[in-house]
């Protein structure tokens, strides 16, 4: 995985939407913040989802 962004990730894996990755992407811009928090502040995405996600980032 590498140098792929997080959103890019979920989204190539169907886990997101580019509606959802773009709605999400514009909060972080105007209010700042980590975009997977943001995912799941938005009801997006599952907290366990976002850190088995994570942890998969980590270790790649």
């Amino acid at each position: 995985m590498g140098s792929k962004r997080l959103g890019e990730i979920l989204k190539e894996n169907g886990i997101i939407t580019e509606h959802q990755l773009e709605e999400a992407l514009r909060v972080q811009r105007s209010k700042g913040g980590l975009l997977g928090i943001i995912l799941v502040e938005m009801g997006h995405l599952k907290p366990k989802l976002l850190a088995d996600f994570l942890e998969t980032q980590k270790s790649s």
